[in-house]
């Protein structure tokens, strides 16, 4: 053969060093899906990945990919496949001998191998003739500006079923294996790819395999018709995608929709942890089933970045590859997204990662309450956190989840919802105020303390129980303000169910006895034991109850301190319907009855509703209209409002004298604003209050109080 008939490596000056060595060094997942993708369009229908550290004549490892593509004879070796850079396709739209929509366009996949490897061997076969040639990259690279390398031809036109000799003998009996399986499946087409001399960092593991070409591709799972195998195992869909807790659409579908009256697809995962580096999230966008805008990517999308961690989304959009001008790089990592005919899929995707960020919020909520719900069972019970009611601690859940719903869900994550979940537990009873107070209380206990030392321990108790003071002052401009708007309820003729607002807020009729707490048990084994009784006995109290209708007895409400030593009983009327004697003797006869049960405690009872009319002889029955209730107790939280306000020793610019303004409402403020009328200190601190109030906040200073606030004289 003359040397004008040898084929030739052809290239540019500089183009195998910077687009083979340098666009793919150290990146083995890279070179493998140009590899790859080669194979497709090929129209490959198996593809078998060989990651061997100990291959090769020398031991030092060897990669292989063969297919049973279409292959190539020695003319289209020497026409096409040695001239580096020679497009692969004549049009953008054109379509393989099988049908496929081509991967590769430029024809610089070729040297991809050179990133991690210093010698390849090309043994294709087409036509049952095998060609086999040999790539030395160090030999290239001393060409320099010539451009021209004849590779060496370890085998030209060789028949299929002869047996195949080389240079190295790891890799001739790796081309006869392949020979042999051709001829076996009745194929006489396919390539093998050879790359060696590699460094021993440069082989990956299969999960890193399977990973890196599930990243690229959208075409090696879960395809008859291109089957990829690694090391002799298959590829599947659990291993080159990560595991999601959330997907749209749901199953294994893909979406489609049209941008501009373009095709897209896509479709989108959640993981449930993010522990993967975070060029692994985002969004690929696909062209011809390859990798075109590498993660991670997001549109540019700002905001809510520590959900996007949790994303992996492909989009597909063939026509990216198909256009006149080169819109994706040379190495498939980034897509143009400056030019004008691509703003339209640009403005789609970003509003797309909002929506899909959105979805995946809302369905987190759900869970994340779940899970920091079970987080904090679990502190419960190991006792690092304290244990409330079930509507507090659900509150303290919801709190902790809220606070906490942007920091992800990584290990660090996790540790700081502890945390958090300890400091709010303890906050929600003061508890470490509590326990530097009880410190200081125990310190009283020490009779050898000094007069002065008695003095400073007094002074820093004070000076530490402003907190719990300011808490107290809120908590009572609160019930003020819920009383001020039962107020209006009851005289709007609205008929709250009073008595159970009475039953889970046992303050409403007992400013001045927090400690009395309604005692539903205490109420229906009274009812169940009346109503068991038998007719007998006139004079049984019992049967007075027993005679209610059951809307009657639903109007009593038993209220207990915690030792049962005092029991009120109270009955509860619309303030719309008159009472008189009946309403009387019911009352008599459930503390008659209570009484005989419980002979050591005090017993009495309250009668509230309209009390116009009605005359009462008994001592233990205190009847009062629901204008007296509501418009005393206001007054007296109010009172104490002023009180921890006070003692608590703040000044006039103290936020929490606005919230207690804003908790309390009008009607405490004016209520307040009076009492401040008759106490100098409280007038200085309202007035200083006031005088710092933010602007376009009405002042309340010196206004008068509404008649319907002001306590009546003498219970009237």
């Amino acid at each position: 053969m003359s040397d004008d008939q040898q084929p030739k490596l052809k290239f540019a000056h500089n183009v195998i060093e910077h687009l083979g060595i340098k666009l793919y060094r150290n990146k083995t997942g890279n070179v493998l899906a140009e590899l790859l993708a080669n194979c497709w369009d090929a129209d490959a229908t198996w593809v078998d990945i060989l990651i061997d550290p100990a291959g090769g004549d020398n031991g030092n490892g060897c990669i292989a990919i063969f297919d049973d593509g279409s292959g190539m004879d020695f003319q289209l070796i020497k026409d096409h496949y040695l001239h580096v850079g020679k497009p692969k396709r004549r049009k953008p739209n054109e379509r393989s001998p099988g049908g496929r929509r081509p991967m590769g366009r430029k024809g610089l996949g070729k040297l991809a191998p050179f990133g991690i490897a210093r010698i390849v061997d090309v043994v294709t076969i087409k036509a049952g003739l095998i060609n086999w040639f040999t790539l030395d990259l160090e030999t290239i690279l001393k060409k320099g500006s010539d451009g021209s390398y004849p590779p060496v031809f370890q085998e030209q036109d060789l028949a299929l079923m002869s047996s195949a000799a080389g240079d190295d003998e790891y890799v001739a009996s790796k081309v006869n294996e392949f020979r042999e399986r051709l001829i076996a499946e009745d194929k006489d087409s396919g390539t093998a790819i050879f790359l060696r001399s590699i460094n021993a960092n440069q082989f990956p593991q299969r999960p890193e395999v399977a990973q890196d070409l599930g990243a690229r591709f959208t075409v090696v799972l879960l395809r008859d018709d291109f089957v990829v195998r690694v090391n002799d195992q298959r590829l599947t869909h659990a291993e080159a995608l990560p595991e999601f807790e959330f997907r749209i659409p749901e199953g294994d579908g893909t979406s489609i929709e049209m941008v501009e009256g373009k095709e897209v697809k896509f479709w989108v995962g959640f993981v449930e942890r993010a522990e993967w580096s975070s060029d692994e999230a985002g969004v690929g966008v696909f062209a011809h089933g390859k990798i075109a805008q590498a993660r991670p990517y997001f549109f540019n999308k700002k905001g809510k970045e520590v959900f996007q961690r949790y994303l992996y989304a492909v989009v597909e959009a063939d026509w990216l590859d198909e256009a006149e001008n080169d819109l994706i790089s040379t190495d498939r990592t980034s897509i143009d997204w400056s030019v004008d005919e691509l703003q339209p899929l640009y403005k789609w995707g970003q509003k797309k990662v909002s929506s899909w960020i959105t979805r995946y919020e809302a369905f987190r909520k759900d869970r994340q309450d779940q899970e920091v719900r079970d987080q904090a069972d679990e502190l419960r019970k190991s006792k690092a956190v304290n244990t409330y009611s079930a509507a507090e601690n659900e509150q303290i859940v919801s709190l902790v989840s809220d606070a906490t719903r942007e920091i992800g869900k990584t290990k660090s994550a996790e540790a700081a919802r502890e945390q958090l979940l300890i400091a709010v537990s303890k906050a929600w009873i003061n508890q470490p105020t509590r326990e530097f107070l009880g410190s200081l209380w125990d310190k009283l206990r020490d009779t050898s303390s000094s007069p002065e030392q008695i003095t400073a321990i007094l002074s820093e108790l004070s000076f530490h129980s402003v907190p719990e003071k300011m808490g107290l002052a809120l908590t009572f401009s609160q019930r003020a303000f819920a009383l001020s708007v039962l107020y209006e309820l009851v005289h709007r003729n609205a008929e709250p169910d009073l008595q159970k607002l009475v039953s889970e807020f046992p303050w409403i009729l007992e400013p001045r006895g927090d400690l009395l707490t309604a005692d539903k048990t205490l109420k229906t084994t009274t009812d169940r034991l009346a109503m068991a009784l038998k007719p007998e006995g006139a004079n049984n109290p019992g049967l007075v109850i027993k005679g209610m209708t059951e809307r009657q007895r639903a109007d009593f409400v038993f209220l207990t301190s915690p030792d049962k030593k005092m029991i009120r009983i109270a009955e509860i009327k619309k303030p719309r319907l008159p009472m008189g004697k009946e309403e009387v003797r019911q009352l008599q006869a459930y503390l008659d009855y209570v009484e005989e049960a419980h002979s050591g405690s005090t017993v009495e009872g309250l009668l509230v509703g309209n009390k116009a009319g009605v005359k009462n002889t008994d001592s233990r029955i205190e009847v009062k209209g629901w204008d007296e209730i509501l418009s005393e107790c206001r007054a007296i939280y109010v009172e104490m409002v002023a009180s921890m306000i006070e003692i608590a020793d703040v000044q006039g610019g103290d936020t929490r004298l606005e919230i207690i303004r804003d908790f309390g409402g009008d009607a405490t403020w004016e209520l307040l604003t009076k009492l401040s009328e008759t106490d100098e200190n409280l007038k200085i601190l309202i007035g200083n209050f006031e005088k710092q109030s933010p602007s376009g906040l009405p002042s309340m200073a010196g206004a008068p109080a509404s008649p319907a606030l002001i306590p009546p004289k003498g219970g009237e």
